[in-house]
């Protein structure tokens, strides 16, 4: 990878350190749509208000996010991204489109179509039936834990 891009991933990764994938997407979704309303956010989101005004919170805490006030009504609230965030925005666009174009320069027209038509094909094939269960499974065994059904055996360190 090209040193500037190292630099730059680099310089991205002491800026965004204390950054979740849930203020990555809530940056993405403002910058895809632009300030939206608390409630519009969570519902693209597809997470609940709270948690959405946590994610918010924090997100203007790291100066990313800032909120703003409809004059006309102090009950609405839009988010919007602060210009620190359309410059990280901006850089991570830049690093992946490096990324992007030293993987591809690595192959030549025939693999690149190769790898389209696979990354084609696993854009539409459907995860096997156990594998799409798991998250269920996981979840009926924690609450069972949780509720002391099922074993009675107890994690370490507890």
């Amino acid at each position: 990878m090209p040193i500037h891009v190292r630099e730059l991933k680099a310089s991205l990764h002491d800026v965004m350190a204390n950054t979740t994938l849930r203020q990555l997407e809530v940056l993405r979704l403002l910058a895809t749509h632009g300030p939206l309303a608390m409630h519009e956010l969570a519902r693209l989101h597809g997470i609940n208000r709270s948690s959405t005004t946590e994610v918010v919170d924090r997100l203007v805490g790291h100066g990313l996010a800032e909120r703003r006030h409809d004059p006309l009504d102090r009950r609405s609230v839009a988010v919007a991204l602060t210009a620190q965030a359309e410059a990280l925005l901006a850089q991570f666009k830049c690093i992946h489109e490096a990324s992007v174009a030293a993987l591809t320069d690595a192959y030549d027209d025939e693999e690149l179509a190769t790898l389209v038509r696979l990354l084609e094909k696993l854009a539409i094939v459907e995860p096997p039936a156990q594998v799409a269960d798991e998250p269920a499974r996981a979840a009926t065994a924690s609450h069972s834990h949780a509720t002391g059904a099922g074993s009675t055996t107890r994690p370490l360190g507890r």
